[in-house]
């Protein structure tokens, strides 16, 4: 009798002192607030350090594509073409297009040319704008024929697709042509549908021209790249402190001419994507973060300085 009385006298005691080790509400409001105001101090330092690994990345991005120039121009005289840098440079980076990419570039609309499609309704059978089984680069004096016209740059090329659902040569005909910016302008310039009706829809599969028949004419970037290079790049030979690539709104930055000054869209296409500053890689392959302002072509005292190939003179006694 005595030792169930032990026992049971004992029980709540130890109930209390099990439920007294859990948090009270105060101490979880406590260890909350704790916790914020932690997190509050730590965020803008993790926010910083990513930052601050982007930037690194960019940098890292521009040098490689400083090494791939270099190379470029000890195999070839001529220089890098700006219009065509790109796929240069890729040659000397083992095909690395990430390499051409700064993390801090957000931009949605980075997109080549084979990554549209046209899509045939009729038969519901989508091709994609590349050399395959139902798109090749069409033959020039055939299309030219075609058409009624002429390439009008040697980079300038045609491309047909075709249904394959008859034994014909092709159901649309498309020119693609090299623009001074890097960008590439394509038009549809010929067809044979053979009463099919086609769209034509973006790298997200959305509709950009329905129909797309012969007229149509729109713009891509081509190889996605967050960096502009220098459009007077082909005559940099002894030019260590020119700029010859920047992070940029378009592939070619061309800002640089007698004209230039006073007219180009430097502000609205130059990316200052790392803490109001952009990376900056020179023709001796050196990689610097810059002020927007401080090589500003819009200046022409800069303009000479930072940009105008030091053999390209005449553009300097031919400003107006």
């Amino acid at each position: 009798m005595d030792t169930t009385t032990h026992r049971s006298s004992h029980t709540p005691r130890r109930r209390a002192q099990t439920l007294h080790t859990g948090f009270t509400l105060l101490e979880l409001l406590t260890a909350i607030a704790i916790l914020s105001t932690v997190m509050s101090i730590a965020l803008p330092a993790i926010q910083a350090a990513r930052e601050s690994s982007r930037t690194t990345t960019c940098a890292a991005n521009l040098k490689q594509i400083g090494i791939a120039h270099a190379s470029h121009v000890a195999r070839h005289r001529t220089g890098m073409a700006a219009s065509d840098w790109r796929r240069s440079v890729l040659v000397d980076m083992e095909g690395s297009r990430p390499n051409l990419l700064c993390p801090t570039d957000v931009r949605t609309d980075l997109f080549d040319i084979n990554e549209y499609a046209v899509y045939i309704v009729n038969n519901k059978r989508t091709i994609p704008l590349e050399p395959g089984p139902w798109c090749a680069l069409g033959d020039t004096a055939f299309c030219e024929q075609f058409s009624g016209i002429k390439l009008p740059t040697p980079d300038s090329f045609f491309l047909v697709y075709e249904d394959m659902a008859y034994n014909s040569p092709f159901d649309g005909m498309i020119l693609a042509q090299p623009l001074p910016q890097g960008v590439w302008k394509l038009s549809h310039v010929g067809s044979n549908p053979h009463g099919y009706r086609h769209q034509l829809r973006d790298p997200l599969g959305a509709i950009i021209a329905d129909p797309f028949a012969k007229g149509f004419t729109w713009n891509v970037q081509g190889i996605p790249t967050s960096y502009g290079m220098n459009s007077r790049s082909a005559r940099f030979t002894t030019d260590p402190y020119k700029v010859l690539v920047l992070d940029y709104g378009t592939p070619v930055a061309d800002v640089v001419g007698p004209t230039a000054t006073g007219v180009v869209t430097w502000w609205r296409d130059v990316g200052s994507r790392h803490a109001g500053l952009t990376n900056v890689l020179y023709g001796d392959g050196r990689v610097e973060r810059v002020d927007p302002a401080a090589i500003d072509p819009t200046s022409p005292g800069v303009h000479d300085q930072a940009w105008c190939p030091t053999i390209d003179e005449r553009l300097l006694l031919t400003r107006p």
